[in-house]
C-alpha cells in the first residue's frame, strides 16, 4: 500500500485537494468570515464539489502513473531508490491501475459537467488524460513544450472551480461578484502555473544526467547546468515582482497579510533566487525544487490570511 501511495505522490494529490477545498471554504462558502456576509453564488453542491476534487485527484494520479511507466529506464539512473514500477510493482499492474484511474476520472468529471449544466465541457478529462498521455512519451522530452503542458495541468483544478461551481450561477443581477471572485480564482490559478512552471524546469535541471543519456532534449540538457539557472533566476525575479505587486493591490494597509506574504512567500523565493546563484549541483537543484513547492502551498494559503484578517478588521 505504502508503495502505491508512493506512485500516485501522495503528498501531491493531498495538496491538490486542499487547494479546491480551500477555495470553496474561503472564497465561496466564506465560512471564514462574519455570519452576516452574504455568500458567494455557487452551484454545486457539496457531494458534488467532492466528486470534482475526486476527479482532479484521479487524473493527476494517472498521470503519475503513465510517467514512471514510461521513465523506468530514466529514473534508474535519477531516482533508483524512488522507483515502484519494476520493483514492487509489475508494469501490467501499473497499466491496469492507470486505466482504472482514467475510468473513475471520465465517470466523475462528467457527473460534475453534468450537475453544472455544463455538459459540454464533459470531455475535459479526456484532453487532460491525452495531454499527460503524450506528455509520458513524449513532450517531457522537448524544450519547454512538457514544462507548460504540465503547468497548465497543474493550474487546471484551481481554475475548474470557478468554471465549473461559480460561473454558472451568474446572473445580471450578481455578475459584479461573481466576475470579482472569478478573477481571484484565476490569479491564484496564474501563481500556480506559473510556479510550477518554474519547478518543471528546476526539476529537469536535477535530473539533467539522466535526461541525457536518454536522449531528451529539455531546456536544461540544451543549455546545460551552468546555464539553466541564470533562467531560473530570471522566472524567479518575476515571480518576485508578480508576488509582490500582488502583496501592494491585495494587501494594502492589511499588515497581517503583508507580514505573511513577506515572510512566508517573498524570503522564500529569494532563498531560492540564493541557492541559484550557488555552484549547480543536483542537490542544490533538488533543495530548490522542494522549496518551489513550499513556496506553491504558502501561495495559495494567503487566501486563508486575507479572509482571518478581514474577519479581525470586522470584529
Amino acid at each position: 500500500m505504502m508503495q502505491i501511495l508512493k506512485l500516485i505522490r501522495w503528498q501531491n494529490l493531498l495538496i491538490i485537494a486542499l487547494v479546491q477545498y480551500l477555495i470553496r471554504m474561503v472564497m465561496i462558502e466564506l465560512q471564514l468570515l462574519p455570519d452576516n456576509f452574504i455568500e458567494i453564488p455557487h452551484v454545486l453542491s457539496r457531494f458534488d464539489f467532492f466528486m470534482g476534487v475526486w476527479c482532479s485527484i484521479c487524473l493527476a494520479a494517472a498521470g503519475y502513473v503513465v510517467n514512471d511507466i514510461f521513465d523506468q529506464e530514466v529514473d534508474e539512473q535519477n531516482k533508483p531508490k524512488r522507483r515502484v514500477i519494476g520493483s514492487s510493482l509489475s508494469e501490467k499492474a501499473a497499466w491496469i491501475f492507470y486505466g482504472i484511474l482514467n475510468v473513475m476520472a471520465l465517470v466523475t468529471g462528467y457527473w460534475v459537467a453534468r450537475a453544472a449544466g455544463m455538459e459540454n465541457l464533459a470531455l475535459l478529462p479526456v484532453v487532460a488524460a491525452v495531454l499527460l498521455y503524450l506528455y509520458a512519451v513524449d513532450l517531457k522530452k522537448r524544450v519547454l513544450i512538457g514544462n507548460l503542458i504540465v503547468s497548465l495541468l497543474t493550474a487546471l483544478p484551481v481554475l475548474l472551480v470557478g468554471v465549473f461551481d461559480v460561473l454558472p450561477a451568474g446572473n445580471p443581477d450578481n455578475a459584479e461578484m461573481v466576475g470579482s471572485v472569478f478573477q481571484f480564482i484565476v490569479g491564484y490559478a496564474c501563481f500556480a502555473f506559473f510556479v510550477n512552471f518554474i519547478r518543471e524546469i528546476t526539476k529537469d535541471a536535477e535530473d539533467i544526467k539522466g535526461d541525457k543519456n536518454q536522449g531528451y532534449q529539455t531546456l536544461a540538457v540544451v543549455l546545460g547546468a551552468s546555464n539553466i539557472r541564470f533562467v531560473l533566476i530570471a522566472l524567479g525575479v518575476v515571480l518576485l515582482t508578480f508576488t509582490a505587486y500582488f502583496t501592494y493591490f491585495l494587501a494594502g494597509e492589511d499588515w497581517i497579510s503583508f507580514g505573511y506574504i513577506l515572510g512566508f512567500v517573498c524570503l522564500p523565493i529569494l532563498y531560492f533566487l540564493w541557492l541559484m546563484m550557488l555552484a549547480p549541483s543536483k542537490k542544490t537543484f533538488k533543495k530548490a525544487s522542494g522549496l518551489l513547492k513550499l513556496i506553491m502551498l504558502t501561495g495559495i494559503m494567503t487566501m486563508v490570511v486575507f479572509s482571518f484578517a478581514y474577519k479581525l478588521a470586522m470584529t
